[in-house]
């Protein structure tokens, strides 16, 4: 909750973290979470485009795994997701090996990006000459059993395709 607060301070001040992992998180006397490491922030109304390379691999949204250079303050949202799946479970949600592995790890739990979901999906894809996996959506409750169906529905939500429903 914390995490999702300071967050929100951030996004409505404007800004976005592009960074937001684990190690960028941190935890004062056990009972103070803060985010930390504002070295890639952006503004938020910044003209685009930004560089594709942010955020470590195992917390890039999937524009930034397939290299989009319009992007925005969702990317820190989806890493949020990432992170409270692995509070629950203890290990990385999607810990990719390369860029085509990353994109690879999301689609086995998030399915194929449809073009009603994400249009940009195919056209990224393209791009970088990657075909785009064709995977059925996976139950998040089957990754994370032990999440309420609170916790499972905001997880889904935080781990969305769309980075423009947000």
């Amino acid at each position: 909750m914390q995490i999702a607060s300071a967050l929100d301070y951030i996004h409505t001040h404007g800004f976005f973290h592009r960074d937001i992992k684990p190690e960028n998180i941190l935890i004062q006397k056990k009972t103070t979470v803060k985010v930390g490491d504002f070295g890639l922030v952006k503004e938020i109304r910044h003209p685009t485009p930004f560089t594709e390379y942010v955020a470590t691999r195992w917390y890039r949204a999937p524009e930034n795994v397939l290299g989009s250079r319009s992007y925005n303050y969702p990317v820190d949202v989806f890493a949020l997701g990432c992170i409270m799946a692995e509070l629950y479970t203890f290990k990385p949600l999607f810990p990719g090996s390369s860029e085509m592995d990353q994109f690879e790890k999301i689609s086995r739990i998030l399915g194929k990006p449809d073009n009603n979901d994400w249009p940009d999906a195919k056209r990224l894809a393209d791009r970088k000459l990657f075909v785009m996996p064709d995977h059925p959506k996976i139950d998040l409750q089957k990754i994370v059993p032990r999440a309420s169906p609170e916790a499972i529905r905001l997880m889904e939500w935080m781990l969305s395709y769309n980075p423009k429903i947000l």
